[in-house]
């Protein structure tokens, strides 16, 4: 049952107290989010692994949220595809899910790892739509499907993938219409943009998520949430090409029928089940490791020293599932788990994974020296990380707001040179190059001496923009847990 302690909590020491009697909680956890913490923990009674999820509500109308994903899950815990709520409960500092324990790891892993193969992508989009056909069924919109909220149940090769995350879930009343524009803006469908829409979004979602698996890249990309949102809009994308070579026709009309900008011309959950890609598995040739990739690498060698520094610097205060999984993918190659690799070694598994010539010779090219931002011959995780970021992890408005905001200190909105002290050490030369820097791409003949980028200035660095202008940044649009609770946008 859903509970409430009966005294406040004295400090963390008290955390997880609520269900001691019931569940033995591991307290280092296993992931984190601006949500709060997740556990590993097993039944006093049973001795069963399950997750525990501890979010933290320091309002009302985060535990309206948190009660009210409770009562979203308890509709839809018995169906084999949609990880199922446990046990809940509540005290005066956080609401605690425990979950079924789903260790094989996410969609999005195997999706960027390149072990997908197309008769895989059908088996998961299968799984997905089973499980939100299931949901529809009962009204039940999900409205944040992303590859990092499908998970599987275990490592095993038939593994069935399991729906996550329901935080942002609704049941409409019969011929209800939702109007909260939420979600994560790359999956998001053109009808939850226009804030009219019902069951068609999720198909939509999944659409985006099946395009990714089959090509590698997302059929509406953009450097910014009003660049996605524009090209979602106009609804023009591309299954042609050399990425899309080697996808069956099959696949391409199914993408087609997933992701048409009418919803009432979309294909339903079973509808989609009945397609020939999903009834005719379609095996497809298997990439370890793409060109793509290895052209991301390169292009963080070539970068500045700016660059480079923000990305360490993402890479030490970034908890996203994308630097979840790259770390994870270093860990492989840190096969004596110390932590780093040496440069050499690290070349030599690079090479030996490359999928092609073309991405050997891309590799080979590589100075991986530039990894070593501390310059000790051997590279970190967050090093790696720092290198292995995707465009999309670094150019993404909200990542970048929130190294600047750890930046500015003193919270005036720039950048001096103390703070870019912080981050590059008291290297005088090179924050005079940075002040002409921004003085040259605002077209500024002033002989000033004194550095104060703006939060404009500093992502038109990271984008590389051909010239700057002064004013105030433009902030994401808000986005929302649920219709009388908007909030910001889920990463």
């Amino acid at each position: 049952m859903l509970c409430c302690g009966g005294g406040k909590p004295k400090d963390t020491e008290d955390k997880f107290k609520i269900l001691e009697n019931r569940w033995i909680i591991d307290k280092e956890a296993i992931g984190e989010g601006g949500f709060g913490t997740v556990h590993l923990c097993k039944s006093v009674k049973t001795g069963k692994q399950r997750a525990c999820k501890a979010m933290r509500l320091p309002t009302m109308m985060d535990r309206d949220d948190f009660r009210h994903e409770v009562n979203i899950l308890k509709k839809i815990r018995q169906h084999k595809n949609i990880c199922h709520l446990v046990d809940h409960a509540e005290d005066f500092k956080f609401g605690y899910l425990v979950m079924q324990s789903c260790s094989g790891g996410e969609l999005f892993d195997r999706i960027a790892e390149k072990k997908c193969t197309e008769a895989d992508a059908a088996r998961a989009v299968l799984d997905a739509l089973s499980g939100l056909d299931f949901m529809h069924a009962r009204r039940i919109l999900h409205r944040d499907l992303k590859p990092e909220n499908l998970l599987y149940k275990d490592k095993g090769p038939g593994a069935p993938l399991k729906l996550i995350d329901f935080g942002l879930a609704i049941q409409l009343p019969q011929n209800g219409r939702a109007t909260e524009v939420c979600g994560t803006t790359s999956y998001m469908s053109p009808e939850v943009l226009q804030g009219n829409y019902s069951m068609e979004c999720d198909i939509w979602s999944l659409g985006v998520i099946t395009y990714f698996m089959l090509s590698g890249t997302l059929p509406f990309p953009g450097k910014s949430d009003d660049e996605k949102e524009a090209l979602i809009e106009k609804g023009a994308f591309s299954t042609e090409g050399r990425r899309w070579e080697g996808v069956s026709k099959n696949a391409v009309d199914f993408v087609r029928k997933m992701l048409v900008q009418n919803p009432k011309k979309r294909l339903t959950s079973k509808l989609a089940m009945s397609h020939p890609w999903i009834t005719q598995r379609v095996a497809h040739s298997n990439a370890p490791l793409s060109e793509e990739v290895a052209g991301s690498l390169k292009k963080y060698t070539d970068a500045n020293r700016f660059e480079k520094a923000i990305r360490h610097q993402m890479a030490t205060t970034m908890t996203t599932s994308e630097l979840h999984r790259l770390r994870n993918m270093f860990e492989k190659l840190d096969t004596e788990g110390t932590g780093s690799v040496a440069i050499n070694e690290l070349q030599q598994v690079l090479q030996t994974d490359a999928a092609d010539d073309k991405a050997k010779t891309t590799l080979a090219a590589l100075d991986l020296s530039a990894f070593d931002l501390d310059g000790n011959g051997q590279i970190d995780w967050q090093e790696f990380v720092a290198g292995a970021m995707t465009e999309h992890d670094l150019y993404n408005d909200e990542n970048l707001d929130r190294v600047f905001a750890k930046l500015d200190v003193n919270s005036d909105g720039t950048l001096c040179q103390r703070e870019v002290a912080s981050l590059l050490g008291d290297d005088h030369a090179f924050t005079r190059e940075l002040l002409q820097t921004v003085q040259q791409k605002r077209e500024d003949s002033s002989d000033a001496t004194e550095l104060h980028m703006t939060l404009d200035e500093f992502k038109a660095l990271m984008m590389k923009s051909s010239t700057l202008e002064g004013g105030v940044s433009k902030k994401t649009k808000t986005r929302g847990r649920k219709p009388r609770s908007p909030k910001e946008v889920r990463a």
